[in-house]
């Protein structure tokens, strides 16, 4: 149905003599006396048409028609007026006047009048809607342009990057984050842009509890945070949850309902694009393996680290690379054959292979050298990933099995990024000073990697009479001898200051003796700790008088003699690595201390099945 018509004329006769014509032809009019109460129907309505007097009290015709063309410049206006020279007027077309109609108006020409209007506003309304409907036309073309070419993105990184770009564009966004499900079926942080600050950005968001109701919906949500309204975008594809897009800071205000209908068919497609990658990726890898121990090549794993080392740089993330060196190799090939040499190295990659994550890469260097390269891991967790490697490497069957025969000498190394090094060769260094040092360590020198806890503090403390401890200028000092009585004190207070300088630092402290007692350094230095501490920190020994303590998990070992007869402090953090075991005699304290990071690693994990703590 046409907008209304309104009549404007302050003759009482003349409005109802119009408005009784034009509603017999089933058009809607609205009548008033002036131009005054015309501006305010016209703030209400849109009227197709206006037709006014030229002679009004107040605001006249030509007033009223130049402030209505002002308000909209395609109105369309009809005047009317006793004065037969208004018609064509200069004054008639400068106000912007359609047409002149002179009063007393013929019915005829008032129809062909109004009819004419009404065509050219016909048929601006139909230019308009082609135009809206072309430039629909445009901005839909455009958008499945982009979102079919997520469907053949050559690299996984880069699509995510693509993925947020374009969200942003279309919903007029500043800012955007995404985070993609990983192997475990959290959703990890991959990509942001724009105002957001990355301290503020969570690393892995869990899907459960009200953010698993949304994404079940699968349907883009709006929320309205403290600092700016928040879009929302679930990606699924075929029903499997792929991603998780967040737009905030539009541009507009807030984001409006074609925002959200664009950003679900982006989403759609985003989502179909990241499966395909994740799947292109799977299939480059198994054209990228070494034939016989399925580890990928060198030239992969360098483009591979490039590219880690490129998203580390751009979000602020680490990552660790790992090299491990089966060293007497060739000593096995020769004594043993070839084949009891490559039995050797798969079994080796098979245990590897078995503890990595999806986003892990194991890659041969060279026949007796591997490389590994751990996502988002900082140095801690991939000091602990060499143990846990080195275990199920001896535990794997076929690596036993030649191991029976001549022991097989396995070395790890590992560097992080950025501490370091900032590129593949600084950390391909660090990490082969780190092997040399673990060559050269006590811990391979004494032979201590069989020894049972207790075994290997006997002889590490030995005593007067005991041979000195063989030194390498490669190692990591130890020493054993004489200490003074408040050594043990003075490690627990300073360390317990370092703990309270970073508490974010993750570390494994083990504190034992005697009695666990409320006044140990460690437990005071300790007390105001904050919740956020991230080593962990344990306490063995006789239960005296320490109930609780927010950051100290005691261990109570009632009736151990070895422990009541020494006292033991091993530290290993991403910073320093220490160790301490002493023996309180009557005339001095004997004593071995070392920092020598294979010694330390070694005691907390023999510590730990010694008494069957949990590792970290």
């Amino acid at each position: 149905m046409a907008a209304p018509i309104l009549v404007v004329d302050d003759d009482l006769f003349f409005r109802e003599f119009v408005t009784d014509l034009l509603s017999r032809r089933d058009y809607r009019v609205v009548a008033v006396e002036d131009g005054a109460r015309a501006l305010e129907e016209v703030a209400l309505t849109r009227f197709d048409l206006i037709i006014t007097d030229v002679v009004m009290p107040g605001l006249d015709g030509f007033a009223l028609t130049a402030r209505l063309r002002e308000l909209d410049p395609e109105q369309e206006v009809l005047l009317v007026s006793h004065r037969p020279d208004v018609k064509g007027s200069e004054m008639a077309l400068r106000a912007g006047a359609a047409d002149c109609l002179t009063k007393p108006i013929e019915e005829a020409d008032l129809f062909l009048a109004v009819e004419r209007a009404l065509q050219r506003v016909a048929l601006r309304q139909e230019r308009s809607q082609l135009r809206d409907e072309n430039f629909e036309f445009a901005r839909d073309h455009n958008l499945h342009r982009r979102c079919l070419e997520f469907l053949s993105y050559p690299d996984l990184e880069g699509l995510q990057e693509r993925v947020i770009a374009d969200l942003a564009a279309v919903c007029d966004a500043q800012s955007a984050a995404l985070w993609v499900v990983d192997d475990r079926g959290d959703l990890t942080l991959r990509a942001y842009r724009g105002l957001l600050d990355r301290q503020f950005l969570v690393e892995k968001l869990r899907p459960e509890g009200p953010l698993a109701a949304r994404l079940r919906e699968a349907a883009p949500w709006r929320v309205r945070e403290e600092r700016s309204p928040v879009l929302y975008v679930p990606l699924f594809a075929a029903g499997e949850l792929m991603g998780l897009a967040q737009l905030s800071d539009p541009l507009s205000g807030e984001f409006q309902h074609e925002h959200v209908r664009q950003a679900r068919v982006i989403g759609d497609f985003a989502a179909v694009g990241v499966k395909n990658g994740r799947r292109m990726l799977a299939l480059q890898r198994l054209g990228l393996r070494d034939r016989d121990t399925a580890a990928y090549n060198l030239s992969y794993f360098t483009d591979y680290a490039s590219k880690e080392i490129y998203k580390a740089r751009r979000y602020g993330r680490t990552f660790s690379l790992l090299t491990f060196s089966i060293d007497n190799l060739p000593l096995v090939r020769a004594r043993l054959g070839a084949a009891e040499a490559k039995k050797a190295v798969r079994g080796i990659i098979r245990a590897l292979s078995r503890i990595i994550r999806d986003s892990d890469v194991i890659a041969k260097a060279s026949d007796q050298e591997f490389y590994l390269l751990l996502p988002e891991t900082d140095f801690f967790g991939a000091l602990m990933f060499v143990r846990r490697a080195t275990s199920a490497v001896r535990n794997e069957p076929d690596v036993q099995e030649v191991d029976a025969k001549l022991p097989l000498a396995l070395v790890g190394g590992a560097g992080t990024f950025p501490k370091d090094g900032e590129d593949f060769d600084e950390l391909v260094h660090r990490c082969r000073r780190r092997m040399d040092e673990r060559r050269a360590s006590l811990q391979r020198r004494l032979l201590l990697e069989g020894l049972p806890f207790w075994d290997e503090v006997e002889l590490l403390l030995g005593s007067p009479t005991s041979p000195k401890l063989p030194v390498d200028e490669r190692a990591e000092p130890s020493r054993r001898g004489k200490v003074a009585d408040v050594l043990f004190d003075e490690l627990q207070a300073e360390i317990a200051r370092e703990l309270m300088r970073d508490p974010g630092s993750r570390g494994l402290l083990y504190v034992g003796g005697p009695e666990i007692r409320a006044d140990l350094p460690i437990a005071a230095g300790l007390e105001s700790a904050p919740p956020e501490l991230a080593s962990r920190i344990y306490l063995l020994g006789r239960r005296v008088d320490l109930e609780s303590h927010p950051a100290l998990m005691p261990v109570f070992l009632e009736g151990d003699e070895r422990v009541a007869r020494h006292e033991f402090l091993f530290w290993l953090s991403e910073h320093a690595s220490y160790a301490l075991i002493q023996r309180r005699g009557k005339g001095a304290t004997w004593g071995f201390h070392s920092s020598d990071t294979a010694v330390v690693d070694g005691l907390i994990s023999k510590l730990q099945a010694e008494y069957d703590l949990q590792p970290y």
